[in-house]
């Protein structure tokens, strides 16, 4: 950045400037099958939507509830309940006291209330466990991966638990953890043709930070 503040931690990473926001938290809460927001969210991307089921669950064909501006909560097709927060990269004017930085167009990056969320782990490798014909043109694919479950960390779950729709083609995704494992495992419902060695999407983790 050319002007403005800037903080760096220890190991002389930038953690906070008067440019780019971070990631803060705008709230938490219990979930059963999904949840409502106390308040809509007015980003008009969908927020980002971090979860932790209690015990060994899934996340099953999540939909995300209202639109651009209005976004105002999420279905989870499972009914395993668990804890989740809401990250954007943005901040809330929440703290009576402290400071606040905005940037140069007067959006608010930071205040001192708003807890923020860090990226634990990123796990872009899957294993293939192997297809399923279970029915005339429709097939079950099957991956895992090991993933830092029992640190008690959220997983992003806007990228893993929906319908995929592509040519001639149409999937469904869903998203199991097994705690005492530390694996996660990803099941795609496919009609159509699909490549087993050709699934991609990242599993990313994060933690709220006071």
């Amino acid at each position: 950045m050319a002007y403005g503040l800037e903080f760096k931690n220890g190991s002389d990473v930038v953690t906070l400037d008067s440019e780019f926001s971070r990631l803060v938290v705008l709230f938490s809460a219990r979930y059963s099958g999904g949840a409502s927001f106390p308040v809509p969210i007015t980003s008009p991307e969908p927020p980002l939507i971090f979860a932790k089921p209690d015990g060994n669950g899934a996340f099953q064909w999540i939909r995300m509830l209202g639109a651009p501006g209005n976004w105002t909560g999420w279905l989870n097709q499972s009914s395993t309940p668990g804890t989740y927060f809401i990250a954007a990269y943005e901040s809330k004017p929440t703290a009576s006291y402290g400071m606040r930085l905005w940037d140069g167009g007067s959006k608010l990056l930071f205040d001192n209330g708003t807890p923020c969320a860090q990226i634990t782990s990123v796990i872009t490798g899957w294993n293939y466990l192997g297809a399923t014909n279970t029915s005339v043109g429709r097939w079950t694919f099957t991956w895992n991966a090991s993933a830092p479950l029992s640190a008690g960390n959220y997983m992003l779950i806007n990228n893993i638990a929906y319908d995929l729709p592509g040519n001639d083609t149409f999937s469904k995704l869903s998203c199991g953890w097994n705690y005492a494992s530390n694996v996660v495992t990803a099941v795609l419902q496919n009609i159509g043709d699909f490549r087993g060695d050709s699934f991609f999407v990242p599993l990313i983790f994060a933690k709220p930070i006071a």
